[in-house]
């Protein structure tokens, strides 16, 4: 959330990057238009390690849209579940055209609650991080108050009422717009938990290994590649993690990258590295990347999502989801 504050410093001066919540459960409508991945460069196929099938463009006329900080996909990829900064859950569909993502329609909008079944409402909701599974348990992070909290998605739906997750005493202490963007569910059912910029002595970005049942965490530190924050994290069928990160400066403008970390840095105690795999700047067609999705097809491909949260700063900057395909490297 630190990219908020700078967007609304550098462009917006004080206007407020908060939308007015409802406390209503209603449909939702979603516009998706297909955009270039690389406008100036028509023969751009993707960026590193990813090759590109899709960008599309999303607006809505509920004034609550917007804010996208994390996002779940299907596995066969047609449906989603995501969350804005905003206290909102968001529904919808995904559609394809010769393997390339093609439309998005919405399908309910509804406010996250509560540990006692109450709408959240603005930032008492700033959702950041999504981790689990639409038909299971789903696990939500917020920065401002940090914490997780665990909904019983699959069970309940958009009404579920969560039970917190125990976190570790030291992310108190982490700055109030630099906590736990990024959460995966790892196979073994813990949450791996990495801060957007809480960084140790030596400048690393400090995470941990998470028990949602309970035992005392592991702490754990990425080494950080200035100047890019960590928004969002999955892990791979072989055990490996991708790391969604992104970077806005007055130099460089707006940016994402993708790095990949070996699963055996995972359980080594040291400082993890992690591999760039993609590195995205302004001559590509992007914006605040803060949700990673990914999933496997019925022949073996690993399917990318990205989705941008817009900071419900219309019109400059956007909504957008991306479909890439993970490439083994060369």
């Amino acid at each position: 959330m630190r990219f908020a504050r700078l967007i609304a410093a550098l462009l917006l001066g004080s206007t407020s990057l908060t939308a007015c919540a409802e406390e209503t459960r209603r449909p939702l409508k979603i516009s998706a238009r297909t955009v270039s991945f690389a406008p100036e460069s028509e023969g751009v196929k993707g960026v590193g390690q990813l090759a590109h099938l899709g960008s599309l463009r999303l607006t809505s006329p509920d004034s609550d849209f917007g804010g996208i900080s994390g996002l779940i996909v299907s596995p066969d990829g047609k449906a989603f579940l995501a969350i804005t900064d905003a206290s909102h859950w968001l529904t919808g569909k995904l559609t394809y055209t010769d393997g390339r993502l093609t439309g998005m329609t919405g399908q309910e909008i509804a406010p996250l609650r509560d540990l006692s079944g109450k709408p959240l409402q603005g930032k008492t909701g700033d959702a950041e991080g999504l981790a689990g599974s639409m038909d299971g348990d789903v696990y939500v992070s917020f920065e401002g108050d940090h914490r997780i909290w665990k909904y019983a998605f699959g069970k309940d739906g958009l009404d579920a009422t969560p039970v917190a997750v125990k976190v570790p005493a030291d992310l108190a202490k982490a700055p109030g717009n630099g906590g736990l963007e990024a959460i995966t569910l790892l196979a073994d059912g813990k949450l791996l938990a990495i801060t957007e910029s809480y960084e140790n002595a030596d400048g690393d970005i400090r995470g941990w290994m998470i028990d949602p049942a309970g035992k005392a965490p592991a702490s754990l530190a990425l080494k950080r590649r200035a100047p890019f924050d960590v928004t969002d994290a999955r892990q791979l069928e072989n055990g490996d993690v991708l790391t969604l990160e992104r970077r806005f400066n007055r130099v460089g403008g707006v940016g994402f990258a993708v790095r990949r970390i070996k699963a055996d840095a995972l359980k080594s105690g040291a400082p993890i590295e992690a591999e760039v795999i993609a590195d995205a700047g302004m001559n590509y067609l992007i914006d605040n990347m803060e949700g990673l999705s990914l999933r496997k097809t019925s022949d073996g491909r690993t399917l990318v999502y990205l989705i941008s949260d817009n900071n419900f700063n219309t019109p400059l900057q956007q909504n957008l989801i991306m479909l890439f395909e993970l490439k083994k490297a060369d």
